[in-house]
């Protein structure tokens, strides 16, 4: 027998270096009865099997085949059957499902149901849409825990290989990863993983796979970089450095305002460089009347956009496309475009029957369009359309979930698509008419359905000018960053920079606003540069970014720290800077080692922020002495020279 010495002492070395030959990390044991387990090096999925509508397959037969690199399980019902294949792309396991021959189409198709984990005791969650609790937890506990995962959702092990689990394509059917709270289960973790096909059709079920990795993060990142991939995502725009009107106007802004803003900006020297003026909320006369001139735009918003373009910003416009006001115009004329329920009622999303009227609302209810009425779509299509004529190319669409009812709750104009399907038609003819150059910012929004269409994101709620209002923006951008400049900028909401009208401090002020800025998504603030004080314009301008996206990590994401941590790289300068964060409500003391931070074992580091830099000399560990709400930013260098006038954004002055 001749025996290739080279290819048996590589294989030697591969296996001593911790790698099999044509073996992948994720393998899977199928059983005869159609019970399969899915096993990674350190967390198990065990006692697998599908399920229609929640319920458990009762097949009238069962078969397994094996096939050189693929297994296939065929469960025969007494109407139809349903398919598994098992392969793999890469170096994930990939799970195909196929459901034939079924009469009545099930809500919910379950790739496995009530599967036991072992090995993993906390779950890194991504978001469906904002405020959705991401980030790494705990395994649910209690009924009234969050449970639901979308997107991607991994299973950490407190040592060892976090295992991933996700779909990567939402172009028809959303998927959920739902986590059974172990108080129904005798302590036991079980999960469902499921594709949610509104009763609509059976047609192009997404694949499920399962990857990992040691670094939850970074396993998380990939995974949601593989989906990037499939929808088609573009992220080479410039991070977005804007001013919007909202949290200083709100609905009251009017074009006077907006000129006097303007006016205001030019006095303030060096000029703040931010590249874009959008107009929120209130030009409008009613929701949905959107190209109506109202009482505070009497001359309408085209010679507002011409102002800001006359003044050198971009012009940006929001909107709410879905939205309708019961007092509307195009209400009172189309009151047969709005979306239904089954009973023919309107879906009400809004109201204001209080004294809300009085802060500026001008509708008692909300309504929403139904863009599967071909003139919904025409209509909206017009509006954009005259928006992009105007100078508008900085889009925010709020309230985009008002679009996701499922199509087995409402009655649609045209029937017979899941709702994800109309949505993404919708988007698709935004795209089209705002053309591919403008920057659309999605709020308020259904995440994997937008993929491929929004240049950022706002991940969290909205921002209040108290430090406990930031609560919500610092989980959820901690949470989201493993997505942020993926699939998107992450927007975590406007800073408050004003003094006046503010119960932040200035240390509260300077942490949220560094948080911020070193995320590496969407900065922006409402606050007139004119008008607060120079320093917190300092501070803002000290946060302008370069085209060069710098995306911070979260070396802390899985540990207990005390303080928060992000960690950003500035490749070209071959230094770091790291921001320390005290959320608490009392003193923190904590020293980190360097290494563990940025890899390496010593490094000169720099106190730092916009106004002065101090030298603290070469560092192994970094001792942290934080006062409540208080943050700390450190410049780190291999050589000794400190960032000079750089921003934190990676601008050199």
């Amino acid at each position: 027998m001749h025996i290739n010495i080279k290819l048996l002492c590589l294989c030697l070395y591969l296996m001593l270096q911790g790698f099999s030959v044509n073996a992948q990390s994720i393998r899977t044991v199928i059983r005869k009865d159609g019970t399969f387990d899915i096993i990674g090096t350190t967390v198990k999925i065990n006692n697998c099997y599908p399920a229609l509508d929640n319920k458990l397959l009762k097949p009238i037969g069962i078969k397994v085949v094996d096939k050189v690199g693929v297994k296939t399980i065929q469960y025969t019902l007494i109407e139809g059957s349903i398919e598994l294949r098992f392969g793999y792309e890469g170096q994930a396991l990939k799970i195909d499902v196929k459901v034939n021959g079924q009469q009545r189409v099930s809500n919910f198709v379950s790739v496995l149901r009530d599967a036991e984990v072992t090995g993993a005791n906390k779950v890194y969650k991504t978001n469906s849409q904002i405020m959705g609790f991401g980030g790494v937890k705990d395994w649910p506990s209690k009924n009234n825990d969050n449970s639901s995962c979308a997107g991607v959702t991994g299973l950490i092990p407190d040592s060892g290989y976090t295992m991933v689990i996700s779909t990567r394509d939402f172009r028809k059917y959303m998927s959920y990863i739902n986590l059974s709270p172990m108080i129904l289960n005798g302590g036991r973790k079980l999960l469902d993983v499921v594709v949610i096909t509104e009763n609509v059709s059976f047609n192009n079920l997404p694949s499920f796979y399962f990857s990992e990795n040691t670094s939850a993060y970074d396993g998380m990142r990939n995974e949601a970089g593989a989906i990037a991939k499939v929808m088609g995502v573009k992220t080479e725009k410039p991070q977005s450095y804007h001013w919007c009107s909202w949290y200083y106007a709100f609905y009251h802004l009017t074009e006077g305002m907006l000129s006097d803003y303007l006016k205001g900006f030019k006095t303030v020297t060096p000029p703040v460089k931010i590249q874009t003026i959008q107009i929120d909320a209130g030009y409008f006369p009613h929701a949905g009347d959107w190209l109506e001139a109202s009482h505070k735009f009497p001359k309408g918003i085209e010679g507002s956009a011409k102002e800001i373009l006359a003044n050198n910003y971009k012009a940006g416009i929001w909107i709410g496309p879905y939205m309708v006001g019961n007092k509307s115009k195009l209400y009172l004329e189309h009151p047969n475009w709005i979306l239904r329920q089954l009973d023919g009622s309107p879906i009400v999303n809004m109201t204001y029957y209080g004294e809300e009227r009085l802060w500026g609302a001008m509708d008692e209810e909300i309504y929403t369009l139904d863009t599967s009425n071909p003139e919904v779509m025409e209509h909206l299509r017009n509006v954009f359309r005259t928006f992009k004529k105007m100078g508008f190319t900085f889009f925010k669409t709020d309230f985009m979930l008002y679009g996701a009812e499922s199509s087995n709750n409402v009655k649609r104009h045209t029937p017979g698509k899941t709702s994800i399907e109309y949505q993404r038609e919708f988007f698709d003819m935004i795209r089209q008419e705002i053309g591919p150059e403008s920057f659309w910012l999605g709020c308020i929004a259904p995440f994997e359905p937008m993929l491929g269409y929004v240049d950022a994101m706002r991940v969290a709620a909205d921002i209040s000018p108290k430090w406990q209002g930031a609560t919500n923006m610092f989980d959820e951008s901690r949470g989201n960053q493993h997505i942020n400049n993926v699939w998107w900028q992450n927007d975590a909401d406007a800073m408050i920079l004003r003094k006046r009208y503010s119960d932040l401090s200035d240390a509260e002020t300077k942490s949220i606003a560094l948080w911020i800025g070193m995320l590496g998504g969407v900065i922006n603030t409402s606050d007139l540069f004119h008008d607060i004080p120079k320093e917190r314009t300092e501070l803002f301008r000290f946060l302008e970014p370069t085209e060069q996206k710098l995306t911070s990590n979260i070396p802390s994401l899985t540990s207990v720290t005390k303080s928060e941590v992000l960690v950003r790289k500035y490749p070209n300068q071959k230094s770091w800077a790291i921001l320390f964060l005290n959320r608490q409500d009392e003193k923190v003391t904590e020293t980190y080692n360097l290494k563990e931070l940025i890899g390496i074992n010593n490094a000169f580091c720099f106190d730092w922020d916009e106004s002065q830099v101090q030298s603290l000399g070469s560092k192994t560990n970094l001792s942290v002495d934080l006062k409540p709400h208080e943050s700390r930013l450190v410049y780190v260098s291999i050589d000794d020279k400190g960032p000079g006038k750089m921003t934190l954004g990676g601008v050199q002055r």
